[in-house]
């Protein structure tokens, strides 16, 4: 596995809590770093076979483009539509920094950063796999019925089940 990283990504936006922030707008610094396989995109020389860093680069600017009162709120939204452009990512950290945020002194940035890791084991049959909604496994298989989600959260928990063993049991 590697890891595929876009840093210092720099952006001016109107995000902030105050009027002044949203009309004056400031500065951000943005870093994204995906863990994923490179042997097929490696093997091949091919693109669509790779994380493509100008696709980041652009969920980054559209994101960063809407105005937002919290930069955790523009970091969620930046790891959602990374989740839903790219399907194989092991792990992905972000870290977003607002430069000279308005605090009443110098401050040089403020930061919020959050790392997710998205490959897991199968607590049935042990095979690792991919999973984005770690919380809520039954997303993948909504027509499970509920008698057959109650058995399977006593026996493993809140621990997600391949795709391979949900369809075993919810068809």
């Amino acid at each position: 596995m590697a890891w595929i990283a876009l840093e210092g990504m720099r952006f001016f936006a109107y995000h902030g809590v105050y009027d002044a922030e949203q009309v004056l707008g400031g500065e951000y610094v943005l870093d994204v770093y995906i863990k994923t396989g490179i042997s097929l995109a490696a093997g091949t020389d091919a693109l669509e076979n790779a994380v493509n860093y100008e696709t980041v680069h652009h969920i980054c600017k559209m994101e960063m483009a809407k105005p937002r009162k919290l930069i955790e709120k523009v970091l969620q939204e930046i790891v959602n539509q990374l989740k839903h452009q790219f399907g194989a990512m092991q792990a992905l950290r972000v870290r977003v920094r607002k430069l000279n945020p308005p605090l009443g002194g110098r401050v040089a940035s403020a930061v919020v950063e959050e790392e997710y890791d998205f490959f897991q084991e199968c607590p049935r049959c042990k095979t690792s796999f991919i999973n984005y909604e770690p919380d809520d496994c039954w997303k993948r298989h909504p027509n499970a019925h509920p008698a057959t989600r109650e058995t399977l959260e006593r026996q493993f928990g809140k621990k997600c089940l391949c795709d391979n063993c949900l369809r075993l049991y919810a068809g």
